[in-house]
């Protein structure tokens, strides 16, 4: 039997602790990307940029007839 193997009970608890800290990780990722949405949104305005009208030109002179 080698040294390196470890028990199953201790391999179980193990692949348990990196399943959890790779929820957590994941989780965090999806929170930091909620929050960085939300800052972008706030901080960008772009209603104006999307908008498909194209109201603004229209409002000159240069075709009043």
């Amino acid at each position: 039997m080698s040294r390196n193997r470890l028990s199953p009970d201790l391999r179980r608890r193990r692949r348990g602790r990196v399943a959890a800290g790779s929820l957590g990780a994941l989780f965090l990722v999806a929170a930091l990307g909620v929050v960085a949405g939300l800052l972008l949104d706030r901080l960008i305005d772009l209603d104006g940029a999307l908008d498909p009208g194209g109201e603004d030109w229209l409002d000159d002179d240069l075709f009043a007839s």
